[in-house]
């Protein structure tokens, strides 16, 4: 996409592809961050993460903070109450 100052969107935007591969830790499968990323997020070690599901398949994984934990448990919360309504919507 050419953008009106002759730049791209991706010269604005630099989205990059990293990649990480899984092992077998326990029960569990692990994965280490890419340094960018923890760069980006600038994530220190032990921080919480929270995997956000985006409806596509795949998922947003961000730092945990009180703000986002409220909003979390906030959005839990309507959906419980509002289940039978958005299910009624939905067909």
């Amino acid at each position: 996409m050419l953008l009106s100052d002759g730049g791209t969107l991706t010269d604005e935007v630099n989205m990059a592809t990293l990649t990480s591969k899984t092992r077998a830790q326990g029960a569990s499968l692990v994965t280490t961050l890419p340094a960018e990323v923890v760069r980006r997020l600038g994530i220190p070690a032990g921080q919480e993460l929270d995997w956000i599901e985006d409806g596509l398949g795949g998922f947003r994984v961000v730092p945990r903070t009180p703000d986002l934990t409220e909003a979390l448990e906030a959005h839990e919360e309507i959906m419980a109450e509002y289940d039978g309504v958005f299910r009624k919507l939905a067909k």
